[in-house]
């Protein structure tokens, strides 16, 4: 990163949005009139160069020998106003909305899976991840801002970077990372502060009393901001100062609403839909993917053409030039085999207006609430909220966080949606209704301009230029505990209060923990931005209703050298929770130990990645040497018991060095011992499990010893293991016996101890990252595919048990989607054949839309599902008992374009089923987006896993 020796000289505000980017800046020393907005250079054709305010968050892959220029490195993408030109043009390589991928938990946000959607054989085309798409949007600021301040890098500078207010703390740790990967620092801001900052900066002293004035000395402002991808909502209370002060204003953010994904991209979403089958002729017609997205993009532009009318009531400025009454929406053929090569229909203003109004701005009292779920508008695999209706969940925000008023003093509007008068009109009657005091609609400037330069006004304020917002944590944060032995609430304690200032430390005073080390443990915590405040170290019960879960910690700490002698075990470490809002905007969690002489500071950090795998190590600080997570299991990572340990005896026994007095028939009789030792293995807990596998892990080598010492080797190391993820320790035990895969049998003639050795790598699926699973199929392929593929087989591998390992290949869910469709292939044409019922459970496996573990980009695409189905249309179910489940596997309806078979196809099936008395729950996954409810997620993510701390004392 660049850096100067001297002390950064300016602000620069960056709105890095769904639609649009925006760069304000200003000296340091000046006031907030002086703030500027600067103009990104960028490709407005495939050879022009302008320099825009608006930078559009679009990056485009350009065609094989299209050749645009490329001035700014963005290379291989076009960013910017050519990107979105192009995208509009040519279907599937348009890259949009990646600030929304980043808050999206099912996919990985870090793996390459934009495009979304993309055709598996475009093999050419350049994709990323979320998270890289939104770093290089901000490079591409960086590059051209060095370019025009030569002497003034922007890595220099105090940056300050919005985000939405309602980001939960993995967003904007990703925020943070793609800046950090642009080669920025930035200090995150809350878009609807920043649109509060902008609107103080217009309005000066002067218009702060006068709104302090019209609201008896007191105002509550609604600030309600409609992005491209978010509704983001905060509640503002203005006040006069007391004593000294009572000349300057007070303000203060009181609450913040929850994470919202509906905005101006779902009413282009509601308007493609509108359009589509005007374009296609038939309402059972549908676009593919790719030109829906061309149809997306044009509503958008439609859309934004009919509502930019001049500003609505209460707006600054003068008017812009009336809409015109109606616009184009266009999709380019695939071919000329169309009229003029494009599919044209027209929208009218009013019809605009319509969908808008009444679908996202309907009349809304002040009791309503939304429906909650996840089974909205889904169009590129982003789960968009269920009801899109706006004013209710803005009602059901404000009778949540003001309990006792009946309506805000003033409203605050930012968003391009309300460039058009009727909708602002809209949002501000519905408030009105509700019988509060009368509605002050405050003046707005150019909303795409105003968070960028509210980012700078808040910098400035920083540096005692301006007033400053106050309010601290938008929520408080809590550590979930051991449920109570005799049942009722789970306790938590909370240990970043609500309202916390940024940079403060809060310890939950006066209660010590006990942190066991040397084992995995996770810390399960949640959020709430519920009114009632507690204060650090509170115990509260986890309540559904006020509580959000967050993504646990996993980690491992190292108990340390003296603490293993003395015990020979984990060891407990009595510490306090520390939490602190950090200054960029993040969450900073870590055990203190207590009563040590140098005592540790044992750092927390969130898992980023939905399947866990991802968790980062954690750090021991303080005044003894960092003692970083175990990279191995070991030992010494075991819960206590004597059963455990006379069952760990028992493994070190058959396993461990060679002792003359154990009987060649109890490697055999292991598992059964084991489960006399400990009752039988379904009842074996996780923790249970992964302690009996790092007793065993150790001694691999052993199982060389004998046939039976192999094939129970395996066994037990796969059922130990499964589901491969889960626990903190498991991707260290994963990366301890991924090496033995290459390795394969010491006794290969053994067919059951090839058959354990599929079964243990196919129970262990969800842990294996995407190079191993590639390797198992690169073995696997030569024996699985048909004989005219002429695929070589390795030297010196007789594998057996081939249909455990189609088993264990149908799993491999991180295989690129392409080699998946050829496995189904292959499979496919056995059942030609073969009437083994396994196969069509392989199929449904490979073919599924919705992945067990995986993220949802490496889903096979629907064109090989529907092949797919075809055949299994055409076979006896009642004959075949995994016809059924797997046609629900591949037709399973998900809301997203980009998976989902066709309804004709989905209807055959849906038909089929009722036919042969399918249960309902297997109609409803086929007929309608049914939600995979968290609990579900959670119990499959870490059944048995310890929450960490006990409580001790008070």
């Amino acid at each position: 990163m660049s850096a100067t020796a001297t002390s950064p000289s300016l602000i620069v505000g960056i709105d890095l949005g769904t639609t649009h980017t925006v760069v304000a800046w200003a000296e340091r020393d000046a006031g907030p009139g002086a703030i500027r907005v600067f103009s990104i250079p960028q490709l407005v054709t495939a050879t022009e160069i302008e320099a825009r305010p608006l930078l559009p968050s679009l990056l485009y892959a350009p065609l094989p020998g299209e050749a645009p220029a490329d001035p700014f490195g963005d290379a291989p993408f076009a960013i910017g106003e050519h990107a979105r030109r192009r995208g509009g043009e040519i279907p599937g390589r348009l890259i949009a909305s990646a600030k929304s991928w980043l808050c999206h938990p099912a996919v990985d946000r870090t793996a390459p899976i934009l495009p979304w959607g993309a055709a598996e054989e475009a093999a050419s085309l350049p994709r990323v991840s979320p998270l890289d798409a939104s770093a290089r949007i901000l490079a591409h600021v960086r590059r051209t801002w060095d370019d025009a301040f030569p002497e003034r890098p922007l890595a220099a500078q105090e940056v300050v970077l919005t985000v939405p207010a309602s980001f939960d703390e993995v967003a904007r740790e990703l925020t943070v990372e793609a800046a950090r990967r642009a080669g920025l620092s930035a200090r995150l801001l809350e878009e609807p502060q920043a649109a509060f900052y902008d609107f103080m900066r217009l309005a000066g002293a002067e218009g702060l009393d006068a709104l302090l004035a019209r609201s008896d000395g007191e105002a509550m402002v609604l600030v309600c901001d409609v992005g491209g991808g978010t509704t983001d909502l905060s509640l503002i209370r203005v006040a006069r100062g007391d004593g000294a002060a009572k000349d300057h204003p007070e303000v203060s953010r009181v609450a913040v609403g929850h994470h919202l994904l509906l905005g101006g991209d779902n009413m282009d979403l509601a308007l493609a839909h509108l359009c589509e089958p005007r374009l296609v002729g038939s309402a059972s017609d549908k676009l593919d993917a790719a030109r829906f997205g061309q149809l997306v993009l044009a509503c958008r532009a439609a859309k934004e053409r009919l509502l930019a009318g001049g500003p609505s009531s209460g707006s600054a400025g003068s008017a812009a030039p009336s809409p015109p009454d109606e616009a184009p929406v266009t999709v380019l053929s695939h071919g000329a085999r169309l009229v003029g090569g494009a599919l044209t229909t027209r929208l009218g203003r009013e019809e605009v207006e319509g969908v808008v109004l009444d679908g996202f701005f309907p009349e809304a009292p002040r009791g309503a609430r939304p429906q909650r779920g996840r089974s909205g508008l889904v169009a590129f695999g982003l789960p968009y909220e269920r009801d899109v209706a706006i004013t209710r969940h803005v009602a059901w925000f404000f009778a949540r966080h003001a309990p006792e008023a009946r309506g805000p003093t003033a409203l605050l509007l930012n968003g391009g949606v309300f460039r058009a008068r009727r909708v602002a009109e809209r949002l501000a009657q519905v408030v009105e209704r509700w019988g509060g005091p009368p509605l002050d609609l405050l003046p707005h400037a150019d909303p795409d301009l105003a968070v960028a330069r509210g980012a700078v006004a808040y910098g400035l304020a920083l540096a005692g230029r301006g007033v400053r917002i106050e309010g601290g944590a938008a929520r408080g944060y809590y550590v979930g505990l051991e449920p109570p032995a005799g049942g009722g609430p789970r306790p938590a304690v909370c240990v970043v209060p609500r309202g916390a200032k940024e940079g403060s430390v809060h310890a939950a005073a006066g209660r010590t923990f006990a942190l066991v080390v040397g084992r995995p443990v996770r810390f399960d915590l949640f959020a709430s931005d519920d009114a009632r405040v507690d204060r650090a170290g509170d115990l509260v019960p986890l309540e559904d209703d006020r509580f959000e879960a967050l993504p646990p910690i996993a980690v491992a700490f190292d108990a340390g050298d003296a603490a293993r002698a003395a015990t020979g075990k984990q060891a407990e470490v009595r510490v306090q929770i520390e939490g602190e809002l950090t200054a960029i905007g993040t969450l900073d969690l870590a055990c203190v130990e207590v009563d040590a002489a140098a005592p540790r500071r044992f750092r927390l950090a969130f898992q980023l990645r939905e399947d866990g795998r991802g968790a980062r190590s954690a750090e021991a600080e303080g005044g003894a040497p960092a003692e970083r997570a175990q990279a191995r299991p070991h030992a010494a990572a075991t819960p206590g018991g004597k059963r455990l340990d006379e069952a760990r005896e028992a493994i070190e026994r058959v396993f461990g060095k060679g002792r003359p007095d154990v009987a060649p028939r109890e490697a055999k009789n292991l598992v059964r011992e084991l489960e006399r030792v400990l009752g039988e293995r379904a009842t074996w807990t996780t923790e249970t499990a992964r302690a009996l596998l790092d007793t065993l892990v150790p001694s691999a080598r052993s199982r060389r010893r004998s046939a039976d010492h192999e094939r129970v080797f395996w066994s037990l190391a796969g059922y130990c293991l499964r589901p491969g993820f889960g626990d903190a320790g498991d991707p260290a035990r994963v990366a301890a016996l991924a090496p033995l895969f290459a390795e394969r049998l010491a006794f290969p003639q053994e067919a059951r101890s090839w058959q354990q050795f599929w079964i243990a790598w196919r129970r262990i699926a969800g842990g294996l990252d995407e190079p191993l699973q590639v390797a198992i199929r690169d073995l696997a392929d030569p024996f699985l595919a048909p004989a005219e593929q002429r695929l070589k087989k390795p030297k010196g591998v007789k594998p057996e048990a081939l249909d455990d390992l189609l088993e264990l290949c149908a799993s491999l869910e991180r295989v690129p989607a392409g080699r998946r469709s050829e496995l189904g292939a292959w499979i496919l044409e056995r059942t030609w054949t073969d009437r083994d019922a396994r196969l069509w459970a392989a199929i449904g496996r490979l073919g599924a839309r919705v992945p067990a573990y995986a993220s949802v980009h490496h889903v096979v695409s629907p064109a090989a599902a529907e092949r797919w189905i075809d055949h299994l249309l055409r076979e006896k179910w009642q004959e075949l008992p995994s016809a059924a489940p797997a046609a629900v596997q591949l037709a399973r309806r998900t809301g997203d374009r980009a998976r989902d078979v066709s309804d004709r196809v989905r209807g055959e099936v849906e038909r089929r089923l009722v036919k042969v008395g399918a249960p309902e729950a297997w109609l409803k996954a086929v007929r309608e987006v049914v939600a995979v409810e968290e609990s579900e997620r959670a119990a499959f993510f870490g059944e048995g896993l310890p929450v960490g701390l006990r409580l001790v004392s008070e």
